[in-house]
């Protein structure tokens, strides 16, 4: 696990695609690299990583620690986790072109079609609070804990949701949305939650999102 510092005046300017351009270079050592890190950004210029390989130095590196990374996991322990992840699942339309939908969004849009009042309709937190406990409830199993749930509490809470918009070369406009939670879990399958912890959860890894941090609570 490496925490990273970049250079604050570049990264003012920076948006979520330099950002990803900036980590692949501190961990791509040849051209044909194929990618064996995720990472999140903490601030506006700090990192964190976790990567098969160390990080290599590059001019726009401030600070740099790197420490073994091996949790020592077991069945049954009660956990505090945090993840930010990209709300996404894929959909084939009428003519069977897979689609990427955003869940905070299908579920507003859904609503509209139904004819529902804009006043009425939960603000966009609300709804990310429900899609993303319902989105890792599902890939509870592969996660390898199960959320801590209560009457009226889901063991999740939603910190944000937001989008980002950049464009990428010939691909064109690029969307990503955001979601930040921070929960309660207990680890139900140790060897499932490391490799959640090794290799990410979800889309968009190659931007920062899927980094799961848990600590014992």
């Amino acid at each position: 696990m490496s925490k990273i510092i970049l250079d604050p005046v570049l990264m003012k300017r920076a948006g979520v695609y330099e950002e990803h351009r900036a980590l692949w270079k501190i961990f791509s050592d040849s051209p044909d690299r194929e990618r064996d890190f995720i990472y999140r950004k903490m601030d506006r210029a700090s990192f964190l990583a976790v990567s098969s390989r160390e990080p290599v130095e590059t001019k726009f590196l401030r600070n740099l620690q790197v420490k073994e990374y091996n949790p020592l996991l077991e069945a049954g322990e009660r956990l505090h986790f945090s993840l930010r992840f990209n709300p996404i699942v894929k959909r084939r339309d009428e003519n069977g072109r897979q689609q990427r939908i955003d869940l905070v969004q299908d579920f507003r849009k859904q609503k509209i079609n139904e004819g529902v009042p804009l006043e009425n309709i939960p603000r966009r937190l609300e709804i990310a609070e429900e899609v993303g406990a319902e989105w890792i409830m599902k890939r509870s199993e592969s996660l390898g804990f199960e959320l801590e749930q209560g009457d009226n509490w889901s063991g999740l809470m939603v910190e944000s949701y937001s989008q980002e918009r950049f464009q990428k070369g010939k691909a064109g406009k690029v969307v990503l949305s955001c979601i930040d939670v921070r929960g309660f879990a207990t680890v139900t399958d140790a060897e499932n939650l490391k490799q959640a912890l090794f290799n990410g959860v979800g889309c968009a890894k190659g931007f920062g999102f899927g980094l799961l941090l848990v600590r014992r609570a």
